[in-house]
This record gives C-alpha cells, structure tokens and sequence, in this order.
C-alpha cells in the first residue's frame, strides 16, 4: 500500500549531491518570497535565488561538464543569471525595455541548450542550472506583475509552483526526486513568460484571460510531472 511514512533523513540520504542542493533552494527560496510579500519588493527573492546558484556552481565545480571545465553553455546560463538583475530596473524604465530584456533571456535560453547539445558538454549541473534559472526568472515575472499592480498577488504561487513541486517531491517516498524535462513543459513554460510579458503590455480584460490559461496549463503540466513520477511507486507497492 503506498504510504507517505518513510522516515524523511532515509529519503534524504538516498539522494545525490545536486538533488539535496534542489530542496535547499525550494526552501530558501519560499522563504524568501514570503519575506518579498511583507516588503513588496523582490530583493529578497532575488538575492536567495542568485546566491543559491552560484552555491550550486560551488559544490558542483568538478562536475560542471564532462570535461570538468565550466563550459560556454553555463556561460551563457550565467549570462542569463546576471540578466535577472536587470529586470526590476527594466520594468521602472518602461514596459518596452523590460519585455525586450526579457525576450533577450528567453532568447539565450534556447541558445545555452544548443551550445551544450552542440558541444557535448550537457550534464546534471547544466540542467539544473538552466532550469533553476528559468524558474526564478519566472517568479521574478509574476513578482513585478504582482506588486506593480498589475495582476493580482495570486500570480506569485504560479511562480513558486516548481519550488513547492520539489518540496512535495522530497515528502513524498519516492526515489526520483528530478523530473524529465518535457518539450510540452518548456511549450507550457513560453506559453507562460509570453502570457506574463502581454500584461505588461495589454489592458487587463485582455491580458488577464491569457494569464489565467497560461497558470491552468502550468498546473496541469506540473500536475502530471508529479504523477509520472507518484504512479510507478504507487502500482509497485500495490503489487
């Protein structure tokens, strides 16, 4: 029978380096965002966020690349990383330069992943600290939209969805504690950054809708990450 009763420190121990460092920066990070909400402002959720992955640049320094060197593709992470500095400054200027920074982020994005494809140079570091960056720049979005006005501050939890998702992970008995990164996940994940950046752009009767679907089909994909990997377990300790 599937059970949530196995001790928590056994679970903990069975995961890798790179896993354990993922719930740290959940935590940290929900941390944070509750201390951006008291403040209404994102430094707090920023400076977690940038200092958790350059914490996972430090403990993964011999495993950054297959060759052990840091690689143009983390380069370009870390490129996109010092972007997210940029975006609050963007925003006061005007919504223009700050939708056009943001492309600029998205667009490095799609680069970072081909230079490793490209080079051989993928590995578990890079995954993680591309996906990781992704997911602060996406709460970083919902954060300026929430406490400029203009979204409602509900928008927050489509941004700390993958950070509660790890932290339900590791709660539950299960071994995998990563997902697969899907391309219906990074389809879901565009669909969302665009449907933030229109707010900015659009009236609210327009925008709003388009945020509204965008967060559903963010549940829905976090929804089945988490049974694909629930599921298995659960028919294994049925058998």
């Amino acid at each position: 029978m599937f059970t949530l009763v196995s001790p928590f420190t056994t679970r903990l121990r069975s995961t890798t380096r790179i896993e354990r460092w993922s719930l740290v920066n959940a935590v940290a990070v929900l941390l944070a965002a509750v201390g951006a909400v008291w403040l209404r402002a994102l430094a707090p959720v920023l400076i977690a966020g940038v200092a958790m992955l350059g914490g996972l640049a430090s403990i993964e320094r011999d495993r950054w690349t297959p060759r052990g060197t840091f690689g143009v593709a983390n380069g370009v992470t870390a490129l996109r990383v010092g972007l997210l500095g940029l975006l609050a400054p963007a925003a006061s200027v005007g919504p223009w330069p700050f939708v056009a920074l943001s492309l600029l982020f998205l667009g490095l994005d799609g680069l970072d992943g081909w230079l490793a494809r490209r080079y051989h140079l993928s590995s578990s570091f890079g995954a993680f600290f591309d996906k990781e960056t992704d997911a602060l720049f996406l709460l970083l979005l919902c954060g300026l939209a929430a406490f400029q006005g203009i979204l409602p501050l509900w928008i927050l939890g489509a941004g700390l969805l993958r950070y509660g998702f790890v932290v339900v992970l590791f709660l539950l008995p299960t071994p995998q504690k990563t997902e697969s990164r899907s391309s219906i996940a990074r389809y879901v994940f565009g669909s969302m950054v665009g449907a933030l950046l229109a707010s900015f752009l659009l009236p609210p009767s327009l925008s709003r809708p388009l945020v509204a679907v965008a967060t559903a089909a963010l549940l829905v994909s976090f929804g089945q990450s988490l049974w694909g990997i629930v599921a298995p377990q659960w028919v294994l300790r049925e058998s």
